[in-house]
């Protein structure tokens, strides 16, 4: 291959590249550290797998660890914590009204599998919970009165009653959950 060939076939690479890359919507972390975290449920018997998924097709927003869910962590049934997104980039898990992006840009935010309106979260996810929560408290200095639930942000049952039940007044020394 001459020169002149090899120039037209990177021009051409160089191009397919861009097309792709301007299609792909990928997140990168180079956000600053995040203060506050906000708890979720799947609100189904969705798998991590199946999560995964369903975001990719509803907005392909893909992390920088390749995965599409919008949270930082997801914590299946059995306890597992699975890390999703860097703690310090964009996520997609909660919007509030007149606050477009804030809660995405500063926060991590936490998903347990399941229905948790009507099933209970597992020992092993409130476990794993205990244990994230305070790693992310003394990583970043996130305290007790920066850890929200998603329904104190927007209107939904989410991240489940039963949870909540269960993590009542234990995060928020003093302040009750069912606002």
């Amino acid at each position: 291959m001459n020169r002149k060939e090899l120039i037209k076939q990177l021009k051409i690479l160089l191009l397919q590249l861009r097309v792709l890359l301007l299609r792909v919507k990928l997140t990168i972390p180079n956000l600053k550290e995040p203060k506050h975290a906000v708890l979720h449920h799947g609100g189904g018997d969705w798998s991590f797998k199946q999560v995964n998924e369903y975001h990719r097709k509803l907005w392909g927003f893909k992390s920088s660890l390749n995965f599409y869910i919008g949270y930082n962590y997801w914590i299946s049934s059995n306890g597992l914590i699975t890390k999703v997104r860097e703690d310090n980039e964009r996520s997609a898990h909660c919007v509030e009204v007149g606050r477009p992006g804030y809660w995405n840009k500063n926060s991590v935010g936490i998903c347990l599998q399941g229905n948790l309106n009507e099933q209970e979260p597992t020992s092993e996810q409130l476990g794993s919970l205990d244990r994230l929560l305070s790693a992310l408290k003394l990583k970043y200095n996130i305290g007790a009165d920066n850890i929200f639930l998603h329904k104190q942000i927007k209107n939904t049952s989410c991240p489940g009653k039963l949870l909540i039940a269960k993590i009542e007044g234990k995060y928020k020394k003093g302040q009750s959950y069912k606002n």
